[in-house]
């Protein structure tokens, strides 16, 4: 498909959405406002680059100001069927209609279907992840188990007696259920497991090559958001995520805003179509880019390459945005921190964050050790290592991501 025709075929959802959305979203008015804009001034998808952008760090201080997150629903908040919490805290709410964040075109192009019972091992507390693909996966017709993340010897036995076909979750959360399968005695070669949708997490070619070779598992990877759900999926070729038909996904440059052309690096921006939640010019913090091909694919929307990284200082950890200024606010909170640096690793294609830090010398080493543990959980909603050293170096930074995705 020509990415120009794909993009102006948007044109006239977007002259709707914005004239709906200026005239019931008091946040988005503001917006359009404080921008010079009336709904007159965005006729075309292309005119929409005169709007500036919505950053997260700005939707958290939005969703403060006031009732109806503050100004952005259009609904009051009891005809929405849930309301989430990701780190922020943002608050992601959901419609009330089926497959709300629509990952239904993602599992059907990965083969899910009515034959598949699915064990799904996204996260169900408070944050969206594990309803949103179970919505997904329910949409093309799949039983579902909500296993979450945890108890993996109770979901191997479930698996196992039940004959689950398909996984959906972290790819390094597979790998750490079919090892330990494996510990429990378990074969799983012999399960009819033999698909996977894996999202949340980069997903490298030796992990992939290792679930289908070793275990005879075929994986589709996908791409979204707690805010947006979703943006992107494997097709048949497993080449790149196809840009959804439901939602308009834009890479734009930095500074301007402005879409940069097919091959350049950009942030991903995303307009939603919905009218209950105004989100519009809404960028995510990642970086992709368009892929530049013009061989035929049996979807035949746009690809994004894949993710490129971040646009700011959080970075994803195991499947959860980490805020560096989060870290930092829970250190001063404590007492005994004399100072402290963040690290994330990953080993055995898995995600590691440790905290070192050096206590003062009146500390109590065990209590603080306990207490910077609790509070990172609280507010990360991830454990943390946390590593008392004597010292880190003058010129330690704060946070650090060592992580390679080979």
């Amino acid at each position: 498909m020509d990415i120009q025709a794909f993009y102006a075929g948007f044109d006239r959802r977007v002259r709707e959405i914005v004239a709906f959305g200026y005239e019931h979203s008091p946040a988005f008015r503001r917006r359009m406002d404080a921008a010079g804009l009336t709904p007159a001034d965005i006729q075309t998808t292309a005119d929409l680059s005169r709007l500036p952008v919505l950053r997260k760090e700005q939707l958290v201080e939005l969703q403060r100001q006031g009732p109806q997150l503050g100004g952005m629903l259009t609904v009051p908040l009891s005809r929405l069927r849930r309301i989430f919490q990701s780190p922020g805290p943002i608050y992601d709410p959901e419609s009330d209609e089926p497959d709300p964040w629509r990952w239904a075109p993602a599992f059907r192009a990965a083969g899910f279907g009515p034959d598949d019972l699915v064990i799904n091992c996204f996260g169900y507390h408070l944050t969206p992840a594990g309803v949103m693909f179970e919505e997904g996966a329910r949409a093309v017709g799949c039983a579902v188990i909500p296993a979450g993340v945890g108890n993996q010897a109770q979901q191997i036995e479930v698996i196992a007696q039940l004959g689950v076909t398909a996984y959906a979750g972290l790819p390094s959360y597979l790998k750490a259920l079919l090892e330990r399968a494996v510990e429990l005695g378990h074969d799983p070669r012999s399960w009819p497991l033999n698909k996977a949708f894996v999202a949340a997490e980069p997903l490298p070619p030796s992990l992939r090559a290792l679930f289908e070779e070793q275990y005879g598992i075929l994986v589709y990877d996908g791409y979204g958001t707690a805010e947006t759900g979703n943006l992107g999926y494997n097709g048949p070729e497993r080449q790149g995520w196809h840009l959804p038909e439901d939602a308009l996904v834009q890479i734009c440059d930095l500074n301007t805003g402005e879409p940069v052309p097919p091959g350049q690096t950009g942030e991903v921006v995303v307009t939603l179509f919905r009218r209950d939640y105004i989100l519009i010019r809404f960028a995510v913090g990642d970086l992709s880019a368009l892929m530049e091909s013009s061989t035929p694919t049996v979807i035949p929307t746009p690809r994004l390459v894949g993710w490129l990284g971040r646009s700011g200082e959080s970075v994803k950890v195991r499947g959860l945005f980490v805020h560096p200024r989060h870290i930092a606010e829970t250190m001063r909170r404590l007492e005994g921190v004399q100072a402290y640096q963040a690290v994330v690793i990953r080993e055995n294609h898995r995600d590691e964050l440790i905290c070192r830090i050096v206590p003062t010398a009146d500390a109590d080493p065990d209590r603080l050790r306990d207490a910077a543990a609790q509070g990172l959980h609280e507010v990360l909603k991830l454990h943390c290592k946390v590593e008392l050293v004597t010292e880190l170096p003058a010129d330690a930074k704060p946070f650090v991501d060592l992580r390679t995705w080979e």
